[in-house]
């Protein structure tokens, strides 16, 4: 894991493209994940992919944009 990665607590396959969890999110935009999970029940920003029956992944991509991260900034 990149040291800045690791400060902010994205783990290494969120930074490959696996996703963002809705804690890894959550620590991006310096909210709680329970605000991350109600940001997504009534529509406001990125929208989570479910991948299985109780797991979700956000698009790092369109996380970042809507934080108004740079892609280089978050993974360098």
């Amino acid at each position: 894991m990149s040291n800045e990665s690791a400060e902010i607590g994205i783990s290494e396959n969120a930074m490959e493209g696996v996703g963002l969890t809705r804690r890894e999110f959550a620590k991006l935009a310096r909210v709680h994940p329970d605000t991350v999970k109600r940001w997504a029940r009534v529509g406001i920003g990125p929208q989570p992919h479910k991948i299985g029956p109780r797991l979700v992944r956000y698009d790092r991509g369109e996380v970042l944009e809507y934080l108004n991260i740079s892609p280089a900034g978050a993974s360098a």
